[in-house]
């Protein structure tokens, strides 16, 4: 950035403008110290002078990382009123952006609003960057509708170009506000802008999931998918659970089934099961309910139950052995009369079913027993 203008150069006095290109060559030659101390100790007399040397100074300790002092010195070439045209507009903006970087947004919000409507030919690249500096402070200052409202005038002035930065902006105040349905374009733009940033993606997903609109998530997390983007094990349950909630439970449980095996606890491999079971795929529902019964077994009175269904019987058995969690005594029993009476042991049958009745009577465990008894009586005429 040049720190004075040909034409501003001419108006100062030939000393301090002596002085200001001596501290420029020793700011060139990195030495900024030295210039700042040069002009820090300059008699000016001239307001015209007085407001380039605050200039120049502000600018130096900008770069010199003393934000405070540059300040100081850039609001007193501000305020003097000296500076004309593009040289006054580049400093009421060099001004707005150290109040912006020092947090004092309201203040900053003062000079961008003025400088966005009155914007030189010279410095109408610029003009896109003082909406998004305004719509910076907004955020900020977690003024939500202000950061929408200035953002048709940042798009305006890029001629309809959008920016990652300015669109992202936008995104978070449409978050706060809880505008669903209007941030769902502004994700989609921010997808066709960075394809591999995995968070619009994952934002997106969410989006559609408060809109209540599951297939439009799942099919986000797919074409993510497709486009190379990894995902996680929280966001493959999401899809399983969408599948699940969609009423696909294959394909519900082919996603857990791909998890990796730090996350396979006893959990998620029971609800693998419940899934294969819904599928009506019992051979892998089985296979399931062993692994989570092998965690935890609770799991093992569910394994029982479909081995059962299935007609693995002296298998049924064996697990029932170990389900002494997940179900009462007297279910135990009663499910040991079923498996004995299929297996042809009526014997076996008829005392589990006096053992449910010690346990609990009631009709199911009566009708056991009379059925029973008959069948022993019959087999015994």
């Amino acid at each position: 950035m040049l720190l004075v203008s040909v034409p501003a150069m001419a108006q100062l006095s030939p000393s301090v403008a002596r002085s200001i290109e001596k501290a420029q060559t020793l700011e060139q030659d990195a030495k900024l110290g030295e210039a700042i101390a040069l002009l820090e100790t300059l008699s000016v007399n001239r307001a015209f002078d007085k407001a380039f040397v605050d200039r120049t100074l502000g600018v130096f300790y900008w770069q010199y990382g003393n934000n405070d002092k540059a300040i100081v010195h850039i609001q007193r070439a501000v305020d003097s009123e000296q500076l004309q045209d593009a040289q006054a507009w580049q400093t009421k903006r060099m001004l707005a952006d150290l109040l912006l970087i020092d947090g004092q947004y309201a203040s900053a919000l003062q000079y961008y609003y003025p400088l966005a409507r009155t914007i030189p030919k010279e410095k109408t690249d610029q003009s896109e960057d003082v909406w998004l500096r305004i719509m910076q402070a907004h955020y900020q200052r977690e003024q939500w509708q202000k950061v929408l409202a200035a953002y048709p005038d940042y798009e305006r002035t890029m001629n309809n170009i959008e920016s990652v930065s300015a669109l992202s902006l936008k995104l978070g105040a449409q978050l706060q506000l809880e505008q669903w349905r209007g941030a769902t374009p502004t994700l989609k733009a921010l997808i066709a802008l960075e394809p591999e940033n995995k968070q619009w993606w994952r934002q997106l997903a969410a989006n559609y999931v408060r809109l209540e609109k599951p297939k439009e998530a799942l099919s986000t997390y797919l074409l993510a998918q497709r486009k190379g983007i990894t995902l996680d094990p929280s966001e493959r349950r999401t899809v399983a659970q969408l599948y699940a909630n969609m009423r696909v439970p294959e394909r519900a449980a082919k996603w857990l089934r791909r998890l990796p095996d730090n996350e396979q606890d006893a959990q998620t491999l029971a609800q693998q099961a419940s899934l294969w079971q819904q599928a009506r795929e019992w051979p892998q529902a089985i296979s399931a309910w062993k692994l989570a019964a092998k965690k935890d077994s609770q799991y093992h009175w569910q394994l029982a139950l479909m081995q059962i269904q299935q007609g693995e019987y002296q298998q049924a058995l064996t697990s029932l052995e170990h389900a002494d969690k997940g179900a009462s005594d007297k279910d135990i029993a009663l499910a040991k009369v079923r498996i004995h009476y299929k297996l042809k042991q009526y014997e076996k049958a008829l005392k589990q079913a006096r053992l449910a009745k010690q346990i609990e009577p009631d009709d199911a465990v009566e009708s056991w027993l009379t059925f029973l008894k008959k069948r022993q009586q019959m087999q015994r005429s």
